[in-house]
């Protein structure tokens, strides 16, 4: 079994988390539920595999993603609902899919776009009560093809993810001018307290953990094609024997995915 280890880069990523983590922060959501514009949305996705911080949530199979949002009034709310295909994975008790349901805010301050909101993390059909709740803070800017994200995700003290679980990361977008492609990166850092390790190993399957991404978009209308890289610096020695938890999935991958957004 091949030893996983930290990157060689690690010790620079650190200050890069906490220089994110600075930012002002009111929330943190799912990139598919932030909007800067308020009107209602739909996006649907196919991907090879539905990674989630560096993981798979699909069990390293094909998974379909259906998005939507909608405004509450015209004062920045909104609300948003995702319907992802899980192929049964033991990762969430063998769920056959994952459905995320919350509601935002986002406001501008100058430059800068602040978010907040809440998520609740569903799993029907699930053999066991695996339902969790997150809540977080975030905020961005975009400069000419420049987008850059920082967020902060905490899920609190909950039996169904065996103590609590927060999550800080930040994202960079990078336009490539006079061409449909956009570049991305982004890195992550999970850590938490534990009172059940078999069920703290769904959401850090080697207890705390770095990850990161690094991928590529072409954007045609409404037509989005992408890769991405992902991997993290979970040692293989150090996964927890769990039910929930599969070195296999915690290893490097390239996923492609296709979507759809009106």
């Amino acid at each position: 079994m091949r030893t996983r280890c930290s990157a060689p880069g690690a010790k620079l990523r650190l200050p890069l988390l906490a220089g994110a983590a600075l930012i002002p922060a009111v929330v943190t959501l799912p990139a598919h539920a932030q909007s800067e514009t308020q009107r209602p949305a739909l996006a649907l996705q196919l991907t090879t595999d539905d990674r989630e911080r560096g993981i798979s949530w699909s069990d390293g199979d094909v998974s379909f993603r259906g998005t939507a949002s909608f405004p509450i009034g015209d004062q920045g709310f909104s609300a948003f609902a995702s319907v992802a295909t899980l192929n049964d994975t033991p990762r969430h008790g063998s769920a056959p899919v994952g459905i995320d349901v919350g509601a935002s805010y986002a406001r501008y301050v100058g430059p800068v776009r602040l978010d907040g909101g809440v998520t609740g993390h569903f799993f029907p059909g699930s053999d066991r009560a695996l339902n969790y709740l997150e809540l977080g803070g975030g905020a961005g800017f975009a400069l000419g093809p420049v987008q850059v994200d920082g967020f902060a995700r905490y899920a609190p003290k909950q039996s169904a993810i065996g103590g609590d679980n927060l999550y800080l990361g930040a994202e960079g977008r990078l336009g490539i001018p006079v061409t449909p492609f956009t570049l991305i990166a982004g890195i992550g850092h999970s850590s938490g307290n534990i009172d059940n390790a078999a069920r703290a190993a769904r959401l850090r399957p080697g207890g705390n953990y770095m990850d990161w991404r690094l991928g590529v978009e072409h954007v045609t209308g409404p037509l989005v094609l992408g890769i991405d890289y992902t991997d993290t610096d979970i040692s293989d020695r150090a996964i927890v024997a769990s039910p929930y938890a599969d070195g296999r999935n915690a290893d490097s991958r390239l996923s492609a995915r296709v979507g759809l957004n009106f």
